[in-house]
């Protein structure tokens, strides 16, 4: 077993979903724009004799009992985040990050796993050739036969079993660096979808560990796992993750320079693309709002430009505003990108992509 020390520097906001909605004056208040994460237990407790039902039998929302004083209380409320939704009505909701039962952020190994994973097929898509005929009628299950010429027939025969990564954790205190991030859908024109999430952001770092089964490559194995001829692409793991997110960055750099409002995301691609690395680091995109680039087999899903055509109608795959023209060949794919947003003045303005991370591998 081959073990390194996976360290995470945060570049860019991330938000993992733990698949929780909070509702704000639910689970949530908004003061002195922070918001504050309610503490059910202790509030319905302190507060019980507010919690009454009026004449038509309906309770207030718990958000709604508090006063200016309570603010002062610590124990009425489980962590504060600074930033608050741009949404000021009752029950409007943000999406909750992913955190362990003390209520640290945490970055889980499959979030990684996964991204890599991407880089891996996309950057060894030639020395395979997977063929994209046959693809899966099921939208959700569509690249099943393409997954089976890249990494193997089924979980237990499947090349990255030998791919093991921690979850990620810092041993600060990242709730500190837990923020309220507005994010909105941006076309080079528009900006559309406001959404409130729970986000890693600033200079923090997580450190986990990534190991390599050597034993599956050995002799003993080889005969029913069948995995040596991928062994090299696990030893050039992050120059091809690299390899991959280097083409996303060029590409995106472009798209944002001609976008409008998206000067400051445009400039930080371009300094991520002339930003020089050492062998054992990549940059690499994770969580939410990385975008169907990120997600996918990408490039190599649109080398034909028909039968891509054919994907995006069979799959459902183009989703355009109410009112707008259909698709039609050769237009842009995907239309949209997701930002997060600086509010002003109540104008939103493009800050900075989601989800870019710089990992560095030691060994142990």
């Amino acid at each position: 077993m081959t073990v390194y020390n996976l360290k995470l520097q945060v570049l860019s906001p991330i938000h993992i979903g733990d698949g929780y909605e909070l509702k704000k004056d639910f689970d949530f208040v908004v003061h002195n724009k922070h918001t504050y994460r309610l503490n059910e237990d202790a509030l319905l407790l302190k507060k019980q004799d507010m919690l009454k039902e009026d004449s038509r039998g309906q309770y207030p929302p718990p958000g709604k009992v508090l006063l200016e004083k309570d603010f002062q209380n610590t124990s009425l409320f489980r962590y504060v985040l600074r930033g608050f939704p741009r949404s000021p009505k009752t029950d409007a909701r943000i999406k909750s990050f992913i955190k362990d039962v003390y209520d640290q952020p945490y970055i889980p190994g499959s979030s990684i796993k996964g991204a890599l994973r991407t880089a891996l097929a996309w950057s060894s898509w030639k020395e395979v050739s997977p063929s994209l005929d046959n693809l899966n009628p099921t939208k959700y299950w569509a690249s099943q036969p393409v997954e089976t010429q890249l990494f193997g027939p089924d979980p237990n025969h499947d090349f990255l079993r030998a791919l093991q990564i921690s979850d990620l954790t810092n041993k600060g205190k990242p709730i500190d660096n837990l923020v309220l991030v507005n994010a909105q859908v941006l076309t080079q024109k528009s900006q559309d979808s406001p959404i409130g999430l729970e986000a890693i952001a600033g200079d923090i770092t997580f450190e986990g560990t990534l190991k390599i089964d050597e034993f599956l490559f050995s002799e003993i194995a080889e005969p029913k796992l069948h995995f040596s001829n991928r062994k090299h692409w696990l030893d050039e793991l992050l120059p091809r993750a690299q390899k991959h997110s280097h083409a996303r960055i060029i590409s995106l750099a472009e798209w944002f320079e001609h976008a409008e409002g998206t000067q400051n995301i445009a400039d930080f691609y371009t300094n991520l693309a002339n930003s020089s690395l050492k062998k054992n680091q990549a940059l690499l995109q994770i969580g939410w709002g990385g975008g169907w680039d990120s997600k996918t087999y990408w490039t190599y899903l649109q080398e034909n430009p028909k039968k891509f055509e054919y994907l995006v109608g069979k799959y459902h795959l183009h989703k355009g505003a109410k009112g707008s023209p259909p698709r039609k060949e050769g237009d842009p794919f995907p239309r949209s990108k997701r930002a997060a947003m600086s509010i002003k003045d109540g104008l939103a303005k493009p800050v900075a992509p989601f989800g870019w991370v710089l990992l560095e591998l030691t060994p142990l």
